[in-house]
């Protein structure tokens, strides 16, 4: 038997097993939810012990300078910084060997499981957890203004992966259970596990599908349970207790959404086409660029180190010491280019973080301004501040619900729902108006356009959803045009199965099983939305 028959064979008994999957529904579903808890309990003891490794790696950074660098710059001897100039160059080049031998790890890591999901991408599931642990660890004590959420998310489905092939399970299986493992990255780094649910919900996966929500709860959760009550961990930010919400805050939110609006989009065409400023002074590999960033983030926490790491620090900062309108300015401009400058070198490390701290920024420079104004009172400010904070992830994401819930269970205070809704919704629209797009997809589009040899594209199972006022919607399945190499191979409605017959009207609500390549599922996707 040739290679390639080897394959279709293999491909042959995967779909065999899947329909077997699907004829079991009932079965199906509860052997997902017992998986999805062992997913969230692997998931939850690796990131716990990954996030313990950047708070250390963020100490011992900040004990060097305090304990010994600052004070010797102060009595002129620069020989311990030119020390740390000469280690930040090693970083770089190990990050850069890691990031060599395992290139999915590079970046965030949300888009590249998002392209897994979608069939176009294939990560070495071991390689891509310890690089991107490894890496995101070494980054964070370079100083680097990276978060800790998307390396979480990759982290989290890299470790369903790993399960899922030790386990046999079939690719339609395995997407659940890498998704499951996406929401229990997200909801394990910022210990909100409703958010991570949605989030693997409406961002990951874009349907809110009966057959995810199981495992990817249960999988929030048992990573949840196992980060704060094993290694102890909170959520990262740590607001006071905030007045209720009143009239005289309806205008600064509304300003606050369609300013967050736009800045959203600017942040994220910062991301995205922040090779350009690499390339205009001629750094045009990866060891360049990730040695620009590392020297750059050495003076960085030497002149402003309040914009180093993710930004949590300089949110709670915000919160409580009310700086001057002067440098949270200065604070905006620089999290801002060192945030971009810092994804832009391909490091591994997420900037979902960066993006909170740039909205509370836009919040504590609009409160302060309407503080100073006498048009709110001070104690208002932090109302303003989170409500940005929902508005800028929303702009930049596209994902408001997930925003929503972010903040309201990092805050735990759900009586500011209306505002925060108001103010994403405003956010949303405006970013809408400038042509904004979601910040995940555009990065996995670059990622594809930028493959040197693209993979073969083989066949695979993806669920589509239907939605009100769709394409899909109304049409009778002979009435479709189907891509070729595409199969039908089943239809779903809450438990109810449907033959997939030529005369089936295709109703809201259902969900396709189709066998079909990436490409052809990203557009059947489109076709199945409003």
């Amino acid at each position: 038997m040739t290679t390639c028959e080897g394959v279709y064979m293999n491909q042959l008994h995967a779909l065999a097993d899947t329909l077997q999957d699907l004829s079991r529904w009932n079965a199906f579903r509860l052997r997902l939810f017992f998986e999805g808890i062992v997913v969230g309990i692997a998931g939850g003891f690796t990131i716990g012990s990954f996030i313990w490794a950047l708070d250390e790696s963020s100490e011992i950074r900040r004990h060097i300078f305090s304990t010994y660098i600052e004070p010797a710059l102060s009595n002129g001897d620069v020989i311990p910084f030119c020390a740390w100039l000469i280690f930040a160059v090693f970083l770089a080049y190990i990050v850069y060997r890691l990031c060599v031998h395992e290139t999915m790890a590079m970046g965030g890591g949300i888009p590249q499981v998002k392209g897994e999901l979608l069939g176009y991408f294939h990560m070495r599931w071991l390689p891509v957890l310890y690089v991107k642990f490894s890496a995101m660890v070494l980054g964070i004590l370079g100083g680097l203004s990276i978060g800790r959420e998307a390396p979480s998310v990759q982290i989290g489905a890299a470790v369903a992966k790993g399960i899922s092939r030790i386990l046999k399970r079939v690719p339609l299986e395995e997407k659940y259970l890498i998704t499951s493992g996406s929401s229990a990255g997200l909801a394990a780094a910022f210990s909100a596990p409703l958010a991570g649910t949605v989030f693997a919900l409406e961002e990951m996966n874009q349907s809110f599908s009966s057959a995810l929500l199981l495992p990817s709860m249960a999988s929030a959760v048992s990573a949840t349970i196992v980060t704060r009550y094993v290694f102890g961990q909170e959520g990262i930010f740590i607001f006071p207790p905030m007045p209720a919400t009143t009239h005289l805050l309806i205008l600064p939110l509304i300003l606050a959404g369609a300013i967050c609006g736009p800045l959203g989009v600017f942040y994220n065409y910062g991301l995205t086409h922040v090779g350009r400023f690499y390339n205009a002074i001629h750094l045009k590999g990866v060891f360049p660029r990730l040695l620009f960033a590392f020297i750059l983030g050495a003076f960085v926490c030497l002149a402003l180190p309040q914009i180093t790491e993710g930004g949590d620090g300089l949110v709670n900062s915000i919160v409580e010491k009310h700086p001057t309108l002067s440098m949270l300015l200065v604070l905006f401009a620089g999290k801002y280019l060192f945030t971009v400058l810092s994804t832009g070198s391909g490091i591994p490390g997420g900037f979902l973080v960066p993006m909170f701290s740039i909205g509370a920024l836009v919040g504590a420079i609009e409160s302060n301004i309407f503080i100073s104004l006498g048009i709110i009172d001070p104690m208002y400010g932090t109302n303003i501040i989170t409500a940005a904070m929902a508005a800028f992830v929303t702009a930049s994401m596209r994902s408001p619900i997930t925003s929503v819930l972010l903040i309201l269970e990092l805050t735990g205070d759900f009586s500011h729902l209306t505002a925060l809704v108001l103010t994403a919704a405003i956010a949303y629209v405006t970013s809408a108006l400038v042509s904004g797009k979601p910040i995940y997809g555009q990065l996995l589009t670059i990622s594809l356009k930028n493959r040197k040899q693209p993979a073969k594209e083989t066949r695979t199972i993806l669920e589509i959803p239907i939605c009100p006022g769709s394409y899909l919607s109304g049409k009778k399945i002979e009435d479709i045009h189907w891509p070729a190499y595409c199969t039908l191979i089943d239809v779903r409605q809450n438990e109810q199965a449907h033959i997939p017959q030529p005369d089936l009207v295709l109703k809201p609500g259902m969900h396709l099983y189709v066998y079909a390549l990436p490409k052809d599922g990203t557009r059947l996707l489109h076709l199945g939305r409003s």
